[in-house]
């Protein structure tokens, strides 16, 4: 008995300690430091695009998913920067690009977006790059800001080894062309969108996505066309752009179920996304990842148990349990509030 107390103490600790990291982190860095590259620095000058900046994670696990993104119509990529250093700071590469005039439409976003790619690869087999053999150039994830979100849409439609998109206030001035989406798309919009209604656009591409194809819509309260530039704008939208990269890039589920939940501030939400039926760290099969399943993982690793099925402790799939499974399971545990 004074055993188990201990260990559930030890949980406790585990579970404060995570809680003051992701309080003192999350949406204001993740957990790495990051850098900044421009052509000046030895980036491919692509004919499609303009404004090459590439913001990358130092001392993340590589190779690092890729994340290509854009703004919308006559804006810069400063109005959309601040997704840069965010998404590089939770260990993605992340540049953006944008078109040669800031007047031309979705499709020429389309293609900046996939002359960034090619960049992306040509930066990976670059000698003296920091980012030599280092990138993932075989999943990409692609995104954009109003006309930028449209041109992700149609960028997608046209390259395979975009796996993802993440269409942010997104606008077409054809949306028919949405009934051709076939990579798995996350919508965000705000509420009182007046450039990009979302009875016009967001909506509309959402319902013509099919069924087939992965998909989520999440309309931010009293949310403007604006709010989506900014991760920081709102929490959830940080956090539902993250848990879509995880998914569709990492193949990583353990936080799919918080991504097809509705959060509390959306003034709409829809998806056809479903998440395996086990639940990543319930260890002592109860229907949840709780308290219980932290202190039973902390004593198998402390009495050197390896059970028969590890992979449902083997929190970070790497053939072991130690100290990374007790840390990434009590992060599960705090991201889900009925755990308290």
């Amino acid at each position: 008995f004074i055993f188990l107390q201990i260990l559930a103490l030890i949980a406790k600790i585990i579970l404060l300690i995570v809680f003051l990291l992701s309080h003192s982190n999350l949406f204001s860095n993740g957990p790495y430091s990051t850098e900044t590259m421009t052509e000046q620095d030895g980036l491919r000058n692509g004919p499609n695009y303009s404004e090459a900046l590439l913001y990358y994670p130092l001392e993340a696990p590589s190779p690092l998913p890729v994340v290509v993104l854009i703004p919308g119509f006559t804006n810069s990529i400063s109005a959309i920067q601040d997704w840069g250093p965010f998404l590089a700071s939770y260990g993605y590469a992340t540049f953006l690009v944008n078109v040669n005039s800031f007047f031309e439409p979705p499709s020429s976003r389309a293609e900046a977006l996939l002359d960034g790619i090619v960049t992306v690869r040509v930066e990976n087999e670059r000698l003296g790059s920091p980012l030599y053999g280092n990138l993932n150039i075989e999943e990409f994830t692609v995104g954009g800001y109003s006309m930028g979100g449209g041109g992700a849409q149609i960028a997608a439609q046209e390259d395979s080894s975009i796996k993802a998109v993440i269409a942010l206030a997104p606008w077409l001035d054809n949306p028919s062309i949405t009934v051709n989406n076939n990579t798995s798309i996350l919508f965000i919009s705000g509420e009182d969108d007046n450039i990009a209604p979302n009875d016009y656009h967001s909506n509309v591409f959402y319902n013509n996505t099919p069924d087939a194809t992965d998909k989520l819509l999440y309309e931010i309260s009293g949310g403007f066309h604006s709010t989506v530039t900014n991760p920081y704008n709102d929490e959830q939208m940080g956090l539902k752009a993250l848990f879509w990269i995880e998914k569709y890039i990492l193949n990583d589920f353990s936080n799919c179920d918080s991504l097809i939940t509705q959060p509390p501030n959306a003034s709409d939400f829809f998806t056809n996304v479903e998440c395996p039926a086990f639940i990543i760290g319930d260890i002592t099969q109860d229907g949840s990842a709780n308290v219980l399943d932290l202190v039973l993982l902390v004593s198998w690793i402390i009495n050197g148990v390896n059970p028969s099925e590890i992979e449902i402790a083997d929190i970070v799939n790497d053939g072991t349990l130690d100290i990374f499974d007790i840390t990434m399971l009590a992060e599960i545990i705090f991201l889900d509030t009925s755990n308290f």
